[in-house]
């Protein structure tokens, strides 16, 4: 190379990616077979896999990808590919093995599903995770989720603390991939130190019936929830989900889901809240590297069964969601959502004449570390606001939480 003191591998990665880009999959491997001196470099060996994969060299993927993970064993995306090449060359063994060591990273719910319900042999899983948190809400007293219930009085801030958990297991019904079953079980309690009124209990459990294959999984569960809120037993609820993943491409995973649910208020006071919601989704990750992003939409429709004798209840609602989960540092990991919900109601607003309609706004940020393997510490701030021509219906409120999650 002409200057005489560069030393002629230094841009050979930079070169091979070039010819990657042109899709001179033959031209890769050659040249980075003679790039001995770029070996450390995990990128090199990256193009190395992908363009093997491109010509349907699988084996050869699979050892560019294993070189990828010894020199960077905290590769996602990687080890996603690898666990698909393991499943596709019945390296079952490894593949179990890739999958359950997988696990333990930051992974978003589409993978999660993928790696579980690859085609493997005897899938039998028991997952369970807890975490327990402490954390300060400037403005308890505003309804949680989609519940929409009335104002009481002015803004009320509490600290509080919280506790999750979650248990799941699936079994597969056939020797090699195919049908499954899988059933969840999820609690969670927050206990508000200054406003014990507004203590929050919901608990669910569904079960469901799957099938799987290198590129879908679809997933149908019946779904029973219930809910203890406001001092009282407050509502109970039964849903049916569908939902299908489907892979893109190894870098993107795309899901469809739906929803159809019967919500029971369960005191005499709220029944004449009862309700049933039908909604569809739509959803899209991106995977690369060791990182995650994803958008997601929903659209649901409420209608309530008795909308004449109390006011906003029938409405629908659009919902937005993004979010990007990135490793900053080998140790640090920060994760930033945003989600936008808008909801249109059939009532009139009483001397307004409009129809009431809501802008919501949330945005949250989260840093996180892992301890262990299996041991997560995160610290989390989340900012919400409602926009509203109704005005009882509009409020703001910060929460600030501290957290500990344990992975079984």
């Amino acid at each position: 190379m002409a200057g005489g003191n560069i030393d002629p591998d230094v841009s050979a990665v930079t070169d091979i990616q070039t010819l990657y880009d042109q899709q001179q999959y033959d031209q890769v491997i050659t040249e980075a077979q003679k790039s001995t001196s770029e070996y450390g470099n995990p990128k090199l060996h990256l193009l190395w896999a992908k363009s093997a994969e491109a010509l349907d060299k699988d084996e050869m993927a699979m050892s560019a990808y294993e070189r990828v993970l010894m020199i960077d064993p905290d590769d996602t995306e990687v080890r996603v590919h690898l666990a698909v090449l393991y499943a596709g060359l019945d390296r079952d063994e490894l593949a179990e093995e890739m999958s359950k060591s997988t696990e333990n990273y930051q992974l978003t719910p589409a993978q999660r599903m993928s790696l579980e319900t690859m085609g493997q042999g005897d899938l039998q899983r028991l997952k369970a995770s807890a975490s327990i948190a402490m954390g300060y809400d400037s403005n308890i007293n505003v309804s949680p989720d989609d519940l929409d219930l009335p104002q009481f009085g002015e803004k009320i801030d509490t600290m509080f603390t919280q506790f999750n958990g979650n248990l799941s297991y699936t079994h597969e019904l056939d020797e090699k991939g195919g049908w499954y079953l899988r059933n969840d079980v999820n609690i969670f309690y927050q206990n508000n130190a200054d406003a014990s009124y507004y203590n929050l209990f919901v608990g669910s459990a569904n079960i469901g019936l799957g099938y799987s294959n290198d590129l879908y999984d679809a997933f149908l569960p019946i779904s029973y929830g219930r809910i203890h809120y406001l001092d009282r037993d407050f509502m109970e609820s039964v849903s049916i989900d569908p939902q299908i993943n489907f892979a893109l491409s190894k870098s993107f995973i795309g899901n469809i889901n739906a929803r159809y649910t019967q919500r029971s208020y369960l005191e005499e006071v709220d029944k004449n809240r009862d309700d049933s919601v039908i909604g569809i989704g739509l959803s899209l990750y991106w995977l690369f590297e060791k990182n995650f992003a994803y958008i997601s939409t929903n659209y649901d429709n409420y209608s309530a069964k008795y909308s004449d004798s109390l006011r906003f209840t029938d409405k629908e609602t659009t919902r937005v969601s993004m979010g990007i989960n990135y490793h900053v540092e080998e140790w640090f990991i920060a994760r930033l959502d945003y989600r936008y919900r808008y909801a249109k109601y059939d009532e009139l607003i009483e001397d307004g004449g409009d129809k009431r309609s809501d802008d919501y706004h949330q945005a949250e940020f989260k840093v996180s570390r892992m301890l262990t393997d299996t041991m997560e510490a995160s610290l989390l701030y989340r900012y919400s606001k409602n926009n509203s021509n109704y005005e009882l219906a509009e409020y703001d409120k910060d929460i600030v939480m501290l957290g500990i999650q344990y992975n079984f």
